[in-house]
């Protein structure tokens, strides 16, 4: 083979190699762009399906709204579901002395059932005793009233807060994005337990209730077509965790003018410590559970008529 043919193969060859590195650039390159639309696609697919699902006061949407608490979260610890606290951060504190001494040979995992704040004593005080703990929470329809109540003060001029929410500018930033990551369920799958503030429609999927039901309802309204509507007062309709079906067990909070409620597969913990009654907490496991009751020190609010 003479040397021109040999040159002639030889950029035949680097031709093709160029070539195909070319077309692979050009593959890799509609991938990314694909992979892109997609994820562009999904997001905005995300962001429709919450917006009929907004918050009582269009308030940022956590970034985890239905948290699921795994045996690498959990580990051997054991649950301790607790009722609204409403700033009653000395019977907080006693409850978890109590569990404590009832646990000695194993850890506690305090979820709270929401309404963290507002009402009693302590509420500053409350959010910063939790941010120094091992804990979960749910959103209540109080911890989303203060994140408004906070979110305004911080974004508008001269803003007036109504009188019983003078202490938000005591929050801080850390304190309002604690309040504004708060979830609205938590699921334990280990026990079969979910939290929630209020309550649940029964038949409905957990990623498509409302959300504002979720922190408000307390009744189900049943109308001759079957169908079920949520009611914030007792007086319409009956107590959904009455008809909550299961399999799951539904742990909330919400109703302290019924107290303490035990339905086949619901559990109501709010038993109105905020009102001079009590602050109640489940030690809960798969197969057993046991109540833990703690008298407030004082009636620090009568109870909205």
């Amino acid at each position: 083979m003479n040397k021109q043919c040999h040159l002639k193969m030889l950029s035949c060859i680097t031709f093709r190699k160029i070539k195909n590195i070319s077309l692979c650039l050009m593959m890799a390159a509609l991938v990314a762009n694909l992979m892109g639309l997609l994820s562009k696609i999904w997001t905005s697919r995300k962001v429709e399906e919450h917006s009929y699902r907004e918050s009582k006061y269009k308030l940022p949407y956590p970034k985890t709204p239905h948290l699921v608490l795994g045996n690498d979260v959990i580990k051997d610890r054991k649950i301790l579901i607790i009722g609204d606290v409403h700033g009653c951060l000395e019977e907080l504190k006693e409850l978890l002395e109590e569990a404590k001494s009832r646990c000695a040979d194993q850890e506690i995992l305090p979820v709270f059932v929401g309404d963290l704040l507002s009402k009693g004593p302590f509420p500053v005080e409350t959010v910063r005793k939790l941010q120094t703990m091992d804990h979960f929470a749910v959103r209540g329809n109080h911890d989303e009233a203060v994140l408004r109540q906070a979110l305004l003060y911080k974004s508008t001029e001269n803003y007036e807060l109504p009188k019983k929410y003078e202490w938000v500018p005591k929050l801080s930033e850390k304190d309002i994005t604690y309040l504004q990551e708060l979830p609205y369920t938590i699921s334990i799958p280990s026990i079969n337990v979910i939290i929630v503030h209020a309550g649940l429609i029964p038949g409905v999927d957990l990623f498509k209730q409302n959300l504002t039901n979720m922190i408000i309802m307390r009744n189900i309204v049943k109308s001759p077509n079957g169908s079920l509507t949520p009611a914030e007062l007792t007086n319409e309709g009956e107590a959904w965790a009455s008809l909550w079906p299961g399999p799951d067990h539904v742990y909330f909070g919400h109703d302290a003018i019924r107290r303490l409620q035990e339905h086949a597969h619901a559990t109501g913990l709010d038993t109105g410590c905020v009102y001079g009654n009590e602050l109640t907490g489940a030690l809960v496991s798969k197969d057993r559970r046991e109540f833990i009751h703690i008298k407030a020190k004082k009636v620090y609010k009568q109870p909205d008529i």
